[in-house]
């Protein structure tokens, strides 16, 4: 069991771990890393956005996705020198002091580490080192890290008042520039008949229903994003001009972190994640053009691990480990090994 201790037995050494955790609005993983940076084992629970689950629920996926990494390699919560649990919904100041209280002393580990979920993925894209990343999917955030160790994070704010380039505000605007087409206020656009045929509409103003007494969700707006790539790649210039915006806006979020951190004279990495990133460069090149007008030297890339693994860094640099080549090779390799 996860669950209480175990004494070390007499004049065996025994291995110690630390553990991962990436906790989101869909999923819960975990990951069983040694000191050397071998992952041994992978759990997977359900959602643990507290916002969405309750804290009693978020508490029961990570504990579930941790019983999950360790009963298989019979590790108990001492064995664990370390978790770190990055969160969604980990927003204000309200979460962090909610969180940490009700999930800071979960059975898991000796100490448990809650951070926000930006700053893993900023970890795993870069493999702890200094850049920016940018998540374009759902919603929308930016975060970055010095030399110096200084990290920011910037957007995020939501679909109501933030999430700017985002799938749900590309969403929004192609039923917007859908309206307008039918109105006959804006120019005539594909994203008319693209809507109409998604939902299965009489007319385009019956998306009006869609949105306000069905009451559409964020998920659903987001999920009307591939129509505008389909658009914009079958040459229809209203929605070229939507993923443009959203580049534009993506590559804003980039720059405020490299301002904030006064990084506009470095050579580093700006990695990309979420959905919309597959519009290509109808989002890219918009987005690309905003950095380098600060930050001729960063560069465009896609990220080295996943957020889980960024988790896992962080942990491991939180014990005092360096993140050397030969650590992050030996994580690369059982990846792999493990598919992650």
């Amino acid at each position: 069991m996860i669950y209480g201790h175990r004494e070390p037995l007499l004049g065996i050494g025994m291995v110690e771990y630390i553990l991962g955790l990436d906790g989101g609005a869909t999923r819960t993983r975990c990951i069983l890393v040694t000191l050397e940076g071998e992952i041994r084992a992978v759990g997977v629970s359900g959602p643990s956005n507290y916002h969405n689950v309750g804290v009693d629920g978020a508490k029961d996926a990570l504990l579930k996705a941790a019983r999950e990494a360790c009963e298989g390699n019979n590790v108990v919560s001492n064995d664990c020198l370390l978790a770190c649990a990055g969160l969604a919904g980990l927003d204000c100041g309200y979460d962090v002091k909610l969180l940490n209280d009700s999930l800071g002393t979960m059975p898991i580990a000796r100490r448990i580490l809650i951070v926000h979920d930006s700053l893993i993925a900023l970890y795993g894209a870069t493999g702890g080192k200094s850049g920016v990343i940018v998540n374009g999917g759902t919603g929308s955030m930016a975060a970055g890290m010095d030399k110096a160790g200084r990290t920011v994070r910037v957007g995020g704010w939501g679909s109501i008042v933030g999430d700017e380039g985002s799938a749900y505000d590309i969403g929004r605007r192609a039923i917007t520039a859908a309206l307008w087409s039918f109105d006959g206020r804006g120019p005539k656009t594909v994203l008319e008949e693209k809507i109409k045929k998604r939902f299965d509409l009489a007319s385009m103003d019956d998306v009006i229903h869609e949105v306000y007494v069905e009451k559409m969700s964020v998920t659903e707006m987001a999920s009307l994003a591939p129509l505008v790539t389909d658009g914009a790649k079958e040459g229809d210039k209203i929605s070229q001009g939507i993923l443009r915006i959203a580049g534009e806006e993506l590559g804003r979020h980039a720059v405020a972190v490299i301002e904030k951190l006064g990084m506009q004279s470095d050579s580093y990495p700006v990695a990309l994640v979420g959905g919309v990133l597959n519009a290509g460069e109808f989002v890219l090149q918009p987005m690309r053009d905003m950095i380098v007008k600060v930050a001729e030297r960063a560069f465009l890339v896609k990220p080295r691990f996943n957020a889980t693994i960024g988790a896992a860094l962080v942990a491991l640099r939180n014990i005092g480990r360096e993140l050397d080549d030969d650590l992050l090779s030996s994580i690369e390799e059982s990846a792999k090994r493990l598919s992650l």
